[in-house]
């Protein structure tokens, strides 16, 4: 690859944007900038349209995972089973199928994934308030992935257009002015 001829691209310039923003966000309102950055990050596509459902992919996965894990963190603390680790990683790592059956019962594979993703990050380390975590994981997932989407829609995917050829002339006499 000719690295003089490499240049960075419009995707990459909207990525890097949108993460930043997602940094200055988080810095305005002194909170972590992790998961919005991820979200701004993963979202960003090809094209506003594969952007978008790249975007509500993401969304509804966060939302599936976060209920799932929430529900099942609270069910393990009623069984006195929350504190068992090997129990419950063995448990978790089984959810994963009925997680991943939502997702293609609804239609939704590409949030499968990111669904799985988010019961085990609740699963695994639940701290003291999944609930709370898990609701915090959503809304800073909804502002990376509004982040990426402005960002993707306000600039344009190709800032050059490839420039049409003039029509060539047709070689021959010149016309004379009547």
């Amino acid at each position: 690859m000719d690295l003089h001829r490499r240049h960075i691209g419009m995707r990459i310039i909207k990525t890097v944007i949108a993460v930043f923003l997602c940094g200055l966000l988080a810095f305005i309102r002194n909170t972590s900038a992790l998961f919005s950055m991820f979200a701004a990050l993963f979202c960003i596509q090809k094209s506003t349209g594969q952007t978008i459902e790249s975007s509500v992919n993401r969304m509804l996965g966060t939302l599936v995972g976060g209920v799932v894990g929430v529900l099942t963190v609270y069910a393990m603390d009623v069984l006195n089973i929350l504190h068992i680790d090997l129990l419950r990683y063995f448990l978790m790592a089984l959810l994963l199928i009925p997680v991943i059956e939502l997702c293609l019962v609804i239609k939704k594979p590409d949030c499968a994934g990111m669904a799985c993703m988010v019961v085990m990050c609740l699963v695994v380390d639940p701290g003291d308030k999944p609930a709370i975590y898990s609701i915090e994981r959503l809304f800073e997932t909804l502002v990376g992935v509004a982040l990426a989407c402005g960002i993707d829609i306000l600039l344009p995917h190709h800032p050059h257009p490839p420039k049409e050829e003039a029509p060539r002339e047709e070689a021959g006499p010149p016309e004379e002015a009547p």
